[in-house]
Order: C-alpha cells, then sequence, then structure tokens
C-alpha cells in the first residue's frame, strides 16, 4: 500500500466508520463495547475491493463465491442479542464468511468454532483473522448442517444463512437456556433469536433481515 493510499483510508474511513456507528445507534443499538468494537474494525479488509467503498454502507456486500456480507446493522442486531442473552462461553458460527462477525465473535465469546463450506472464503478468513492475531478460534471447512464434527456442547448457535427448516444437528449441540440465532423465511424472510428452555423455544426477538440460503454440501473451488 502506497502513502497515498493509507491517507486517502485515513481520511475516507473514520468519517464512514463513524456515522455507520451513529445510524446504529439511531436503529437501537446500545451495547457500548460492541458500537466500539464495530467502529474500529477496518470493514473494509472484509469485503471484495471493487466495494472497499461501500463497506460502511447499510446493505450487504459482495465477498466472493456469491456470498455476502451482511449488513452493519444485521450484524449489531445478532451480536446484541448473544451479549444480552447468552453466556459467553463456546458459540457455533455456521457460515464464516468474509470472518466479519467471526472477528465480532471471538472479542466476546472464550472460543469461536466457525465453518464455512467454500473452501476459498474458508482459507481467506482464517488468513484474514490469523494475521489480526485471532487466536481463539477453530475454522473448519465442512457442510454446516451437520454442525461440529466432535460433541461439543455450544452456549450458543449463530448462523448467517437463511434456512427453510433448522437442522437438528445444530439444535441438539446447545445447552439448556443457550442461544440460537438465525434467518427463517417463514412467514417472512427475518432474523430470530430463541432460547432453548428444554424441549420448547422461548422467542427472544426477531427483526427482518435479508440472507443467501443454507445450502448443503461443500464447495471446494
Amino acid at each position: 500500500m502506497s502513502q497515498h493510499d493509507l491517507n486517502w483510508l485515513v481520511t475516507h474511513t473514520e468519517p464512514k466508520a463513524s456515522n455507520m456507528i451513529q445510524q446504529l445507534r439511531a436503529h437501537g443499538i446500545t451495547h457500548e463495547e460492541l458500537l466500539a468494537l464495530m467502529g474500529n474494525l477496518p470493514r473494509h479488509q472484509f469485503v471484495e475491493p471493487a466495494f472497499s467503498h461501500l463497506a460502511y454502507s447499510a446493505t450487504p456486500l459482495p465477498i466472493g463465491r456469491s456470498q455476502t456480507i451482511s449488513q452493519p446493522l444485521t450484524v449489531a442486531r445478532m451480536s446484541e442479542w448473544l451479549l444480552t442473552h447468552a453466556r459467553l462461553g463456546r458459540v457455533l458460527e455456521i457460515g464464516t464468511g468474509s470472518g466479519y462477525q467471526t472477528r465480532i465473535l471471538a472479542h466476546f465469546f472464550n472460543k469461536v468454532h466457525t465453518v464455512e463450506r467454500h473452501q476459498t472464503l474458508h482459507l481467506q478468513a482464517k488468513d484474514r483473522l490469523s494475521s489480526m492475531g485471532v487466536n481463539n478460534v477453530e475454522y473448519l471447512f465442512g457442510d454446516g448442517q451437520a454442525g461440529w464434527p466432535n460433541k461439543v456442547e455450544m452456549d450458543a448457535v449463530i448462523i448467517t444463512a437463511m434456512a427453510s427448516k433448522i437442522p437438528l444437528a445444530l439444535t441438539s449441540c446447545l445447552k439448556q437456556q443457550g442461544i440460537l440465532i438465525m434467518p427463517i423465511d417463514h412467514p417472512s424472510p427475518q432474523i430470530g433469536c430463541w432460547r432453548k428452555e428444554g424441549d420448547r423455544w422461548k422467542c427472544l426477538g426477531t427483526e427482518a433481515a435479508s440472507f443467501v440460503p443454507l445450502l448443503e454440501g461443500m464447495e471446494h473451488a
């Protein structure tokens, strides 16, 4: 990166990040540590270079392999639900994507287990977060609907793709009182937060959202 590029980033990134945080506050996000983290994370490093100028805008953006990074409000809402309701021990993330949500989870949870079905994205996210010094994440290239391969009980599960049904492997690994966050397409596309209470689920919040579909299998390219 040239000195000119660095100057441009310093000049343009800080105001955009500040505006993003103002918008999050306006939409009811109140967790100060979360807001501070999102304001300081270089979101432009998690999107395709051609879209870096839009990284802090209120819209999903391409990250490659026909996948997207969710708009900041969706990431903030899911994260705040977790911080409000979940024990911050182990969390399972289905859909590593660019690693942006993973990076936020790693700041708050003791351990993050993250699964990505696209090998290219899996490797890119692992390299990206490693270069940022993140060392409490276990990465898996695999089919997210199959869950984590070892029988590890999770305090929370967060799914970052739209599902028409909830895979049993992703609910059975949750501890009692564990938190499930996932998008569903019924009755309309939305993101929801539920607490596991015995064999029942208590809804703690929902919000309209748009996500790529949750697919089976793995993509090696």
